[in-house]
């Protein structure tokens, strides 16, 4: 039963190609067995495909893609098994009923095809609209989301000035002349270190909304020297590794770099940060060197290992007013830092590779070449 219902309802979506077959084996039958057996053969076939044709109407009634043809589908029918029965009885007029009722037969197929044409033209009318409808939904709860960020990015701002006032207040004369003493001396060390650690925070998170809204900042080309650039890291990640127990290990030649050094000193800050917040043991290699013009440094941790999954995600950079792909890459719930540091490299066209092992830990190299005014 399945299995005829499977012909059936393949027969009623090629009832026009089996009809066409049949018309065209018609001038051979007619060639071999005469007029009349031709007649009765081609009234009979069709008679059967349009018997087929309204069986499945009938059964699929409810079917919104099957149109409410049976009711010409049962007059083709009528007419096909009266046209059979005085072929039999008056064979020589069998021609002449082949003649009247196959033009019936054949404006029933064109008019089903038109009905389905129709019916398939308004469903893709239908789904252009309701795309049409979730586009417009997506656009706008990107727009609020966007505004969210705006704000979030406007506190993120205010919070870098009590940050910064902070950073002030710990270097302040009075606690020189009381740096004496040991244990003030350890705790002003530690909240230096916990104001670098929040006033990082807060650039991240400043960056990583930068970069989600599609804000491009201008790249300002200057140089450094990487012993420098490597210094300046060492001297507000090192108390954050002491506390630890940790052991900073750098080896930076000297050699001057020109690139944006802001969005430079980010990647290699959050690099390090990363290793050393996520690293309970062991050492930290900070390492420089320039091979052939290109500048490299290695962040190399022995912490737990890393999932470098997110190495793979794809990276879009919406525009105001563009929609973001499928892809996009939101702000990630963990590892703001790691995410700035891929989206930074992708906007400077920076080379990141990263390796991890669980029992090696983590190893981040950034790669890249001297950029000029020009770029």
């Amino acid at each position: 039963m399945r299995n005829l219902l499977k012909l059936a309802a393949w027969v009623q979506q090629n009832y026009d190609g089996c009809m066409l077959l049949a018309l065209g084996t018609f001038p051979l039958v007619l060639y071999f067995h005469g007029p009349w057996l031709s007649s009765i053969s081609l009234l009979l076939i069709n008679g059967i495909l349009s018997a087929t044709l309204l069986w499945v109407k009938v059964r699929s009634e409810r079917a919104l893609r099957v149109p409410r043809t049976q009711r010409l589908w049962f007059f083709v029918l009528a007419i096909h098994g009266f046209a059979v029965l005085i072929a039999f009885l008056l064979p020589r007029y069998a021609m002449a009923f082949v003649c009247v009722v196959l033009p019936i037969a054949l404006w029933v197929t064109f008019y089903e095809r038109r009905i389905r044409y129709q019916i398939a033209k308004q469903r893709i009318t239908q789904r252009r609209i309701q795309q049409s409808r979730w586009r417009v939904s997506k656009q706008q709860a990107l727009l609020s989301w966007k505004e969210k960020l705006r704000w979030i990015a406007g506190v993120q701002h205010d919070m870098r000035q009590p940050l910064h006032a902070l950073g002030l207040l710990v270097g302040h004369p009075a606690l020189d002349a009381a740096s004496s003493d040991a244990t003030v001396k350890l705790v002003v060390q530690q909240i230096t270190s916990c104001q670098r650690w929040l006033h990082d925070l807060a650039e991240n998170l400043l960056e990583a909304t930068r970069l989600e809204l599609g804000e491009q900042r201008a790249i300002r080309i200057t140089e450094i020297d990487s012993a420098a650039l490597c210094n300046s890291i060492e001297t507000w990640i090192a108390q954050l590794a002491d506390s630890k127990g940790l052991t900073l290990n750098i080896h930076c030649a000297s050699h001057t770099i020109h690139t944006d050094v802001r969005r430079l000193k980010r990647v290699i800050g959050n690099l390090v940060f990363n290793a050393v917040e996520h690293t309970q043991e062991g050492c930290i290699n900070i390492s420089y060197t320039n091979e052939h013009g290109a500048h490299c440094f290695t962040v190399e941790d022995s912490g737990p290992g890393l999932d470098l999954s997110w190495m793979q995600e794809h990276t879009a950079i919406d525009s105001e007013g563009e929609s973001l792909s499928e892809h996009a890459d939101y702000l990630p719930k963990a590892g703001i830092g790691l995410y700035v540091v891929k989206r930074l490299c992708h906007e400077m066209a920076w080379k990141l590779n990263a390796t991890s092992n669980a029992d090696l830990g983590t190893c981040f190299t950034v790669a890249f070449s001297d950029a000029n005014a020009s770029n």
